[in-house]
Protein backbone atom coordinates (compact mmCIF):
# COMPACT_ATOMS: atom_id res chain seq x y z
CA UNK A 1 0.00 0.00 0.00
CA UNK A 2 2.86 2.51 1.15
CA UNK A 3 5.00 1.69 -2.48
CA UNK A 4 1.61 2.16 -4.26
CA UNK A 5 1.27 5.60 -3.09
CA UNK A 6 4.57 6.75 -2.69
CA UNK A 7 4.43 5.55 -6.82
CA UNK A 8 1.81 7.45 -7.52
CA UNK A 9 2.87 10.59 -5.68
CA UNK A 10 6.71 10.49 -7.63
CA UNK A 11 5.18 9.83 -10.62
CA UNK A 12 3.03 12.96 -11.02
CA UNK A 13 6.41 14.66 -9.19
CA UNK A 14 8.41 13.34 -11.83
CA UNK A 15 6.10 15.37 -14.60
CA UNK A 16 7.06 18.67 -12.65
CA UNK A 17 10.60 18.00 -12.09
CA UNK A 18 11.56 17.60 -15.44
CA UNK A 19 11.01 19.43 -18.61
CA UNK A 20 11.09 16.37 -20.80
CA UNK A 21 11.64 12.54 -19.55
CA UNK A 22 11.67 10.05 -23.15
CA UNK A 23 12.13 6.27 -23.18
CA UNK A 24 13.53 4.65 -25.63
CA UNK A 25 12.12 1.08 -26.68
CA UNK A 26 9.64 0.77 -23.63
CA UNK A 27 8.33 -1.87 -25.44
CA UNK A 28 11.76 -4.39 -24.51
CA UNK A 29 10.12 -3.97 -20.50
CA UNK A 30 8.84 -7.14 -19.67
CA UNK A 31 5.47 -6.75 -17.63
CA UNK A 32 6.53 -9.26 -14.79
CA UNK A 33 9.44 -11.79 -13.33
CA UNK A 34 11.52 -13.39 -12.58
CA UNK A 35 13.40 -9.40 -13.57
CA UNK A 36 16.91 -8.50 -12.40
CA UNK A 37 16.92 -4.95 -14.10
CA UNK A 38 20.47 -2.93 -13.78
CA UNK A 39 21.23 0.40 -14.73
CA UNK A 40 24.17 3.18 -14.08
CA UNK A 41 23.88 5.20 -10.68
CA UNK A 42 24.24 8.90 -11.60
CA UNK A 43 21.91 10.11 -9.35
CA UNK A 44 21.01 8.34 -6.35
CA UNK A 45 17.44 8.28 -5.34
CA UNK A 46 16.43 10.22 -8.34
CA UNK A 47 17.55 6.38 -10.45
CA UNK A 48 14.89 4.31 -8.94
CA UNK A 49 12.05 6.34 -8.44
CA UNK A 50 13.08 7.06 -12.73
CA UNK A 51 13.08 3.26 -13.24
CA UNK A 52 10.23 2.42 -11.15
CA UNK A 53 8.05 4.65 -12.91
CA UNK A 54 8.26 3.22 -16.30
CA UNK A 55 7.49 -0.28 -15.05
CA UNK A 56 4.05 -1.59 -14.75
CA UNK A 57 5.04 -4.04 -11.79
CA UNK A 58 6.27 -3.46 -8.27
CA UNK A 59 10.13 -3.16 -7.70
CA UNK A 60 12.40 -4.42 -5.37
CA UNK A 61 15.15 -2.56 -4.63
CA UNK A 62 18.77 -3.85 -3.78
CA UNK A 63 19.95 -0.88 -1.17
CA UNK A 64 23.01 -0.50 0.84
CA UNK A 65 22.52 -1.36 4.41
CA UNK A 66 23.90 1.84 5.58
CA UNK A 67 20.43 3.15 4.83
CA UNK A 68 18.74 1.01 7.38
CA UNK A 69 19.08 2.03 11.10
CA UNK A 70 16.27 1.85 13.89
CA UNK A 71 12.87 -0.92 13.97
CA UNK A 72 10.76 1.66 12.12
CA UNK A 73 12.98 3.05 9.72
CA UNK A 74 13.63 -0.67 8.70
CA UNK A 75 9.99 -1.50 8.62
CA UNK A 76 9.26 1.35 6.46
CA UNK A 77 12.31 1.02 3.76
CA UNK A 78 10.76 -2.74 3.70
CA UNK A 79 7.27 -1.55 2.93
CA UNK A 80 9.00 0.50 0.20
CA UNK A 81 10.67 -3.08 -1.26
CA UNK A 82 14.07 -2.26 0.02
CA UNK A 83 16.33 -5.40 0.57
CA UNK A 84 19.46 -4.49 2.12
CA UNK A 85 22.86 -5.71 1.21
CA UNK A 86 26.36 -5.27 2.92
CA UNK A 87 29.80 -3.62 1.30
CA UNK A 88 32.98 -3.72 2.44
CA UNK A 89 33.32 0.06 1.85
CA UNK A 90 30.44 1.10 4.28
CA UNK A 91 32.57 -0.95 7.33
CA UNK A 92 36.03 -2.00 6.44
CA UNK A 93 36.69 -3.85 9.57
CA UNK A 94 33.38 -5.77 9.63
CA UNK A 95 33.36 -9.34 8.35
CA UNK A 96 30.90 -9.02 5.48
CA UNK A 97 28.05 -11.56 4.93
CA UNK A 98 25.46 -10.55 2.24
CA UNK A 99 23.41 -14.29 2.86
CA UNK A 100 20.39 -12.95 3.88
CA UNK A 101 20.21 -10.45 1.22
CA UNK A 102 20.69 -12.97 -1.27
CA UNK A 103 18.15 -15.42 -0.09
CA UNK A 104 15.72 -12.63 0.07
CA UNK A 105 16.39 -11.84 -3.77
CA UNK A 106 16.18 -15.52 -4.86
CA UNK A 107 12.94 -15.49 -3.01
CA UNK A 108 11.68 -12.82 -5.17
CA UNK A 109 12.77 -14.16 -8.14
CA UNK A 110 11.21 -17.18 -7.43
CA UNK A 111 8.00 -15.17 -6.63
CA UNK A 112 8.22 -13.73 -9.82
CA UNK A 113 9.32 -10.84 -8.28
CA UNK A 114 11.24 -7.71 -10.13
CA UNK A 115 14.52 -6.34 -8.33
CA UNK A 116 16.27 -2.95 -9.49
CA UNK A 117 20.02 -3.55 -8.85
CA UNK A 118 22.70 -0.57 -9.59
CA UNK A 119 26.37 -2.72 -10.23
CA UNK A 120 28.61 -0.06 -9.91
CA UNK A 121 27.81 -0.32 -5.98
CA UNK A 122 27.60 3.69 -5.25
CA UNK A 123 26.48 6.54 -7.28
CA UNK A 124 28.48 9.58 -8.84
CA UNK A 125 27.24 12.06 -11.14
CA UNK A 126 29.70 12.03 -14.13
CA UNK A 127 28.64 10.69 -17.91
CA UNK A 128 30.23 7.20 -17.00
CA UNK A 129 29.71 3.42 -16.33
CA UNK A 130 32.53 2.80 -13.47
CA UNK A 131 33.45 -0.74 -12.73
CA UNK A 132 30.88 -3.09 -12.07
CA UNK A 133 30.57 -5.41 -8.76
CA UNK A 134 29.66 -9.27 -9.53
CA UNK A 135 26.59 -9.49 -7.12
CA UNK A 136 24.13 -8.67 -9.73
CA UNK A 137 25.58 -11.96 -11.86
CA UNK A 138 25.86 -13.79 -8.80
CA UNK A 139 21.97 -13.08 -7.97
CA UNK A 140 20.39 -13.98 -11.42
CA UNK A 141 22.99 -16.86 -11.60
CA UNK A 142 22.10 -18.58 -8.22
CA UNK A 143 18.18 -17.69 -8.71
CA UNK A 144 18.13 -19.07 -12.10
CA UNK A 145 20.09 -22.56 -11.01
CA UNK A 146 18.05 -22.68 -7.89
CA UNK A 147 14.62 -22.66 -9.40
CA UNK A 148 13.41 -23.99 -12.99
CA UNK A 149 12.31 -20.18 -13.97
CA UNK A 150 13.78 -18.11 -16.50
CA UNK A 151 15.67 -15.37 -15.07
CA UNK A 152 16.35 -12.06 -17.69
CA UNK A 153 18.35 -9.21 -17.07
CA UNK A 154 16.93 -5.81 -18.17
CA UNK A 155 19.67 -3.36 -18.99
CA UNK A 156 18.65 0.34 -18.78
CA UNK A 157 20.59 3.26 -19.18
CA UNK A 158 19.49 6.72 -17.45
CA UNK A 159 21.41 9.70 -19.15
CA UNK A 160 20.33 13.47 -17.77
CA UNK A 161 21.24 16.44 -19.19
CA UNK A 162 21.60 18.06 -16.05
CA UNK A 163 20.62 15.77 -12.97
CA UNK A 164 20.86 18.45 -10.29
CA UNK A 165 18.88 20.70 -12.14
CA UNK A 166 14.86 21.56 -11.72
CA UNK A 167 12.88 21.16 -15.21
CA UNK A 168 15.61 19.67 -17.05
CA UNK A 169 15.55 16.41 -19.42
CA UNK A 170 16.19 12.57 -18.37
CA UNK A 171 16.58 10.12 -21.28
CA UNK A 172 15.66 6.68 -20.10
CA UNK A 173 17.56 4.19 -22.88
CA UNK A 174 16.14 0.01 -22.63
CA UNK A 175 18.14 -2.29 -23.77
CA UNK A 176 17.50 -6.04 -24.92
CA UNK A 177 16.71 -8.18 -21.94
CA UNK A 178 19.91 -10.82 -21.26
CA UNK A 179 18.86 -14.36 -20.74
CA UNK A 180 20.76 -15.67 -17.92
CA UNK A 181 20.17 -18.99 -18.89
CA UNK A 182 22.74 -18.77 -21.79
CA UNK A 183 25.25 -18.77 -18.96
CA UNK A 184 24.13 -21.73 -16.65
CA UNK A 185 25.63 -24.29 -18.54
CA UNK A 186 29.20 -22.70 -17.92
CA UNK A 187 27.64 -21.41 -14.06
CA UNK A 188 27.39 -25.30 -13.43
CA UNK A 189 31.30 -25.99 -13.68
CA UNK A 190 32.86 -23.25 -13.62
CA UNK A 191 30.95 -20.64 -11.21
CA UNK A 192 33.46 -18.00 -10.99
CA UNK A 193 33.44 -17.89 -14.91
CA UNK A 194 30.11 -17.44 -15.55
CA UNK A 195 29.79 -14.63 -13.27
CA UNK A 196 32.58 -12.74 -14.88
CA UNK A 197 31.02 -13.14 -18.02
CA UNK A 198 28.09 -12.23 -17.45
CA UNK A 199 29.21 -8.88 -15.48
CA UNK A 200 31.18 -8.74 -18.47
CA UNK A 201 28.11 -8.46 -20.77
CA UNK A 202 26.17 -6.46 -18.21
CA UNK A 203 29.36 -3.73 -18.55
CA UNK A 204 29.04 -3.95 -22.51
CA UNK A 205 25.18 -3.67 -22.66
CA UNK A 206 24.81 -0.71 -20.20
CA UNK A 207 27.59 1.24 -22.10
CA UNK A 208 26.02 0.98 -25.40
CA UNK A 209 22.89 2.28 -23.60
CA UNK A 210 24.35 5.56 -21.67
CA UNK A 211 27.34 8.50 -22.84
CA UNK A 212 30.12 6.80 -22.05
CA UNK A 213 33.28 9.64 -21.51
CA UNK A 214 36.35 7.60 -20.00
CA UNK A 215 37.90 10.69 -18.46
CA UNK A 216 37.09 13.47 -17.18
CA UNK A 217 38.39 15.81 -19.78
CA UNK A 218 37.15 14.07 -22.26
CA UNK A 219 33.93 14.35 -21.08
CA UNK A 220 34.27 18.27 -20.99
CA UNK A 221 36.11 18.21 -24.45
CA UNK A 222 32.93 16.17 -25.45
CA UNK A 223 30.76 18.58 -24.06
CA UNK A 224 32.60 21.49 -25.70
CA UNK A 225 32.34 20.25 -28.99
CA UNK A 226 28.34 19.19 -28.16
CA UNK A 227 28.01 23.22 -27.92
CA UNK A 228 29.25 24.69 -30.91
CA UNK A 229 28.58 21.84 -33.27
CA UNK A 230 26.07 19.72 -32.53
CA UNK A 231 23.53 20.97 -35.11
CA UNK A 232 25.84 20.21 -37.67
CA UNK A 233 25.78 16.66 -37.03
CA UNK A 234 21.98 16.43 -36.94
CA UNK A 235 22.19 14.58 -40.58
CA UNK A 236 23.69 11.06 -38.99
CA UNK A 237 21.02 10.96 -36.65
CA UNK A 238 17.65 8.10 -38.54
CA UNK A 239 14.66 9.47 -39.54
CA UNK A 240 12.06 9.18 -36.80
CA UNK A 241 14.94 9.46 -33.88
CA UNK A 242 12.66 11.00 -31.25
CA UNK A 243 14.53 14.03 -29.81
CA UNK A 244 16.50 13.19 -26.69
CA UNK A 245 17.25 10.07 -28.67
CA UNK A 246 18.83 12.23 -31.48
CA UNK A 247 21.38 13.88 -29.19
CA UNK A 248 22.32 10.70 -27.28
CA UNK A 249 23.49 9.41 -31.01
CA UNK A 250 25.28 12.67 -31.62
CA UNK A 251 27.26 12.62 -28.36
CA UNK A 252 27.80 8.90 -28.77
CA UNK A 253 29.42 9.67 -31.96
CA UNK A 254 31.60 12.53 -30.81
CA UNK A 255 32.52 10.36 -28.24
CA UNK A 256 33.49 7.77 -30.46
CA UNK A 257 35.64 10.64 -32.57
CA UNK A 258 37.39 11.82 -29.84
CA UNK A 259 38.38 8.37 -28.61
CA UNK A 260 39.62 7.91 -31.87
CA UNK A 261 41.42 11.02 -32.38
CA UNK A 262 42.91 10.98 -28.88
CA UNK A 263 44.45 7.31 -30.15
CA UNK A 264 45.73 8.03 -33.41
CA UNK A 265 46.42 11.70 -33.19
CA UNK A 266 46.91 12.83 -29.88
CA UNK A 267 48.50 16.48 -31.18
CA UNK A 268 45.21 17.33 -33.18
CA UNK A 269 42.96 16.66 -29.77
CA UNK A 270 45.34 18.79 -28.15
CA UNK A 271 44.79 21.39 -30.89
CA UNK A 272 41.53 21.10 -31.00
CA UNK A 273 40.77 21.02 -26.93
CA UNK A 274 43.65 24.35 -26.44
CA UNK A 275 41.11 26.47 -29.07
CA UNK A 276 37.98 25.36 -27.99
CA UNK A 277 38.52 25.68 -23.91
CA UNK A 278 40.39 29.63 -25.14
CA UNK A 279 36.84 30.26 -27.34
CA UNK A 280 34.72 29.00 -24.25
CA UNK A 281 36.81 31.03 -21.56
CA UNK A 282 36.44 34.56 -23.74
CA UNK A 283 32.65 33.92 -24.52
CA UNK A 284 32.21 32.99 -20.58
CA UNK A 285 34.19 36.10 -19.66
CA UNK A 286 31.60 38.48 -22.34
CA UNK A 287 29.19 36.56 -20.88
CA UNK A 288 27.87 35.84 -24.33
CA UNK A 289 26.32 32.49 -25.85
CA UNK A 290 27.51 30.16 -28.24
CA UNK A 291 24.15 30.08 -30.15
CA UNK A 292 23.76 34.02 -29.72
CA UNK A 293 27.21 34.69 -31.57
CA UNK A 294 26.28 32.17 -34.36
CA UNK A 295 23.45 34.12 -35.50
CA UNK A 296 23.43 37.26 -37.92
CA UNK A 297 23.03 40.55 -36.02
CA UNK A 298 19.30 41.38 -37.76
CA UNK A 299 18.64 37.99 -36.38
CA UNK A 300 20.05 39.04 -32.79
CA UNK A 301 18.23 42.84 -33.17
CA UNK A 302 14.94 40.72 -34.42
CA UNK A 303 15.08 38.23 -31.48
CA UNK A 304 16.09 40.90 -28.72
CA UNK A 305 12.87 43.00 -29.80
CA UNK A 306 10.85 40.24 -29.62
CA UNK A 307 12.75 39.19 -26.52
CA UNK A 308 11.95 42.66 -24.68
CA UNK A 309 8.01 43.17 -25.75
CA UNK A 310 7.90 39.25 -24.06
CA UNK A 311 9.91 40.48 -21.24
CA UNK A 312 7.12 43.73 -20.88
CA UNK A 313 3.66 42.26 -21.66
CA UNK A 314 4.52 39.28 -19.49
CA UNK A 315 6.23 40.97 -16.77
CA UNK A 316 2.56 40.82 -14.81
CA UNK A 317 1.99 37.02 -14.91
CA UNK A 318 5.61 36.61 -14.30
CA UNK A 319 4.78 38.52 -11.11
CA UNK A 320 1.61 36.34 -10.25
CA UNK A 321 3.72 33.29 -11.11
CA UNK A 322 6.24 34.59 -8.74
CA UNK A 323 4.66 35.32 -5.62
CA UNK A 324 2.50 32.22 -5.68
CA UNK A 325 5.11 29.72 -6.44
CA UNK A 326 8.32 31.02 -4.88
CA UNK A 327 8.40 29.32 -1.86
CA UNK A 328 7.32 26.29 -3.11
CA UNK A 329 10.40 26.24 -5.63
CA UNK A 330 12.60 27.71 -2.83
CA UNK A 331 12.41 25.84 -0.07
CA UNK A 332 12.95 22.05 -1.85
CA UNK A 333 16.35 23.80 -3.17
CA UNK A 334 17.21 25.51 0.52
CA UNK A 335 16.68 21.72 2.13
CA UNK A 336 18.40 20.05 -0.11
CA UNK A 337 21.53 22.54 0.42
CA UNK A 338 20.71 22.50 4.10
CA UNK A 339 20.82 18.21 4.29
CA UNK A 340 23.74 17.59 2.11
CA UNK A 341 26.86 19.04 0.21
CA UNK A 342 26.82 16.23 -2.42
CA UNK A 343 25.50 17.38 -5.29
CA UNK A 344 24.38 13.72 -6.55
CA UNK A 345 21.80 14.23 -3.66
CA UNK A 346 20.43 17.41 -4.93
CA UNK A 347 17.85 16.15 -7.18
CA UNK A 348 15.95 13.08 -5.26
CA UNK A 349 15.74 15.76 -2.11
CA UNK A 350 14.44 18.78 -3.95
CA UNK A 351 11.64 16.32 -5.52
CA UNK A 352 10.90 14.57 -2.18
CA UNK A 353 10.26 17.59 -0.39
CA UNK A 354 8.58 19.63 -3.97
CA UNK A 355 6.26 16.73 -3.34
CA UNK A 356 4.65 18.11 -0.35
CA UNK A 357 5.74 21.65 -0.56
CA UNK A 358 3.74 22.63 -3.56
CA UNK A 359 0.51 20.34 -2.57
CA UNK A 360 0.76 22.68 1.10
CA UNK A 361 1.04 25.93 -0.31
CA UNK A 362 -1.69 25.43 -3.09
CA UNK A 363 -4.13 24.41 -1.19
CA UNK A 364 -3.29 27.02 1.37
CA UNK A 365 -3.49 29.50 -1.51
CA UNK A 366 -6.73 28.06 -2.29
CA UNK A 367 -8.11 28.27 1.67
CA UNK A 368 -7.04 31.68 1.36
CA UNK A 369 -8.63 33.00 -1.80
CA UNK A 370 -11.84 31.30 -0.69
CA UNK A 371 -11.60 32.72 2.86
CA UNK A 372 -10.81 36.21 2.13
CA UNK A 373 -11.90 36.62 -1.38
CA UNK A 374 -14.86 34.31 -1.57
CA UNK A 375 -13.45 32.74 -4.66
CA UNK A 376 -15.73 29.52 -5.34
CA UNK A 377 -17.09 27.49 -8.16
CA UNK A 378 -15.38 27.79 -11.32
CA UNK A 379 -13.29 30.63 -10.30
CA UNK A 380 -11.56 29.00 -7.59
CA UNK A 381 -11.16 26.08 -10.21
CA UNK A 382 -9.12 28.33 -13.00
CA UNK A 383 -7.22 30.03 -9.77
CA UNK A 384 -6.15 26.79 -9.12
CA UNK A 385 -5.16 26.14 -12.36
CA UNK A 386 -3.54 29.37 -12.85
CA UNK A 387 -1.01 28.49 -10.21
CA UNK A 388 1.06 25.64 -11.74
CA UNK A 389 0.38 27.18 -15.31
CA UNK A 390 2.28 30.27 -13.72
CA UNK A 391 4.47 28.73 -12.63
CA UNK A 392 5.81 27.45 -15.65
CA UNK A 393 5.89 30.51 -17.39
CA UNK A 394 7.83 31.89 -14.86
CA UNK A 395 10.33 29.58 -15.42
CA UNK A 396 10.02 30.05 -18.83
CA UNK A 397 9.91 34.11 -18.24
CA UNK A 398 13.26 34.10 -16.45
CA UNK A 399 15.04 31.42 -19.21
CA UNK A 400 13.88 34.01 -21.91
CA UNK A 401 15.21 37.14 -19.51
CA UNK A 402 18.89 35.60 -19.64
CA UNK A 403 18.75 34.87 -23.52
CA UNK A 404 17.61 38.60 -24.25
CA UNK A 405 19.98 39.85 -21.82
CA UNK A 406 23.16 37.65 -24.36
CA UNK A 407 21.43 39.22 -26.93
CA UNK A 408 21.63 42.79 -26.01
CA UNK A 409 24.92 42.58 -25.14
CA UNK A 410 26.00 41.09 -28.18
CA UNK A 411 24.50 44.23 -30.04
CA UNK A 412 26.28 46.50 -27.29
CA UNK A 413 29.70 45.12 -28.59
CA UNK A 414 28.78 44.84 -31.63
CA UNK A 415 28.22 48.31 -32.05
CA UNK A 416 30.72 49.14 -29.76
CA UNK A 417 33.67 47.20 -30.02
CA UNK A 418 32.73 45.52 -33.64
CA UNK A 419 36.68 43.99 -33.53
CA UNK A 420 35.97 41.93 -30.50
CA UNK A 421 32.61 40.49 -32.07
CA UNK A 422 34.53 40.16 -35.66
CA UNK A 423 37.54 38.35 -34.57
CA UNK A 424 34.65 36.09 -32.20
CA UNK A 425 33.15 34.69 -34.92
CA UNK A 426 36.37 34.17 -37.18
CA UNK A 427 37.93 32.13 -34.61
CA UNK A 428 34.16 30.25 -34.28
CA UNK A 429 34.52 29.62 -37.95
CA UNK A 430 38.08 28.35 -37.24
CA UNK A 431 36.31 26.41 -34.60
CA UNK A 432 33.95 24.57 -37.24
CA UNK A 433 36.16 24.08 -39.94
CA UNK A 434 38.50 22.29 -37.82
CA UNK A 435 35.49 19.77 -36.46
CA UNK A 436 34.72 19.91 -40.13
CA UNK A 437 37.89 18.24 -41.09
CA UNK A 438 37.99 15.73 -38.34
CA UNK A 439 34.84 14.29 -38.85
CA UNK A 440 35.15 13.83 -42.25
CA UNK A 441 38.91 12.39 -41.95
CA UNK A 442 37.11 9.96 -39.18
CA UNK A 443 34.15 8.93 -41.40
CA UNK A 444 36.85 7.80 -44.15
CA UNK A 445 38.67 5.95 -41.48
CA UNK A 446 35.78 3.75 -39.86
CA UNK A 447 33.58 3.15 -42.93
Amino acid sequence: MLYTLLKLLYKAGLWFFFRKLEVRHAHLIPDNGPLLVVSNHPNTFMDPIVIAAQLKQPVFFIAKSTVFGSKFQNWMLRQMHLIPIHRKEDNPNATISNDDAFAASFKALDQQKTLLIFPEGNSFNQRRLRKLKTGTARIALGAASESNREVKILPVGLNYSAPTRFRSDVFVNVGKPISVSDYLATYQHDGPAAVLALTEEIRVRLEKLIIHTPTDEEDELARQVEAIYRDRLSPIVPAGALPQEQDFIVTKGIIKSITHFSQTEPDRIATIKQELSNYTRQLQRLGIQDPVLSKESSDVMKQSIIGLLYIILGFPIYLFGLVHNYIPYIVPSKVARAVTKEEEWFAPIMLTVGIFTFPICYGLELWLAHEWLNIAGIKLLLYFLSLPLSGFFTLHYWNTLQRTQSHWLLLRLFYSRQNIVKKLRAQRQHLIALLEKAQQDYLQKVS
